[in-house]
């Protein structure tokens, strides 16, 4: 497992924001420190160097989860490149 960051907040349309280490890609399963899914990343923003993801959870969480640890399988934080037009 790789860490990915601190629960910072929940917002009020019940998403989770974690504090990252790093910029996660989009879809990554993200897991607590007793490995259950806490639920996916759906959008990153702020800074590059530390920036926010927002998780999508998977089930109802409690206040309890601000402040700890969350993580990503190994290999699992890599957005895939998008097909297009462009590149």
């Amino acid at each position: 497992m790789k860490k990915l960051g601190v629960v910072d907040n929940l917002s009020y349309d019940g998403s989770i924001l974690v504090r990252a280490e790093f910029a996660p890609g989009r879809g990554a399963q993200v897991l607590d420190a007793k490995k259950n899914p806490v639920g996916k990343i759906f959008k990153v923003f702020g800074p590059v160097r530390r920036p926010f993801a927002a998780v999508r959870p998977s089930r109802k969480v409690s206040l309890s989860l601000i402040g700890s640890e969350v993580y990503l399988e190994e290999g699992e934080h890599a957005e895939k490149p998008k097909k297009g037009r462009r590149s």
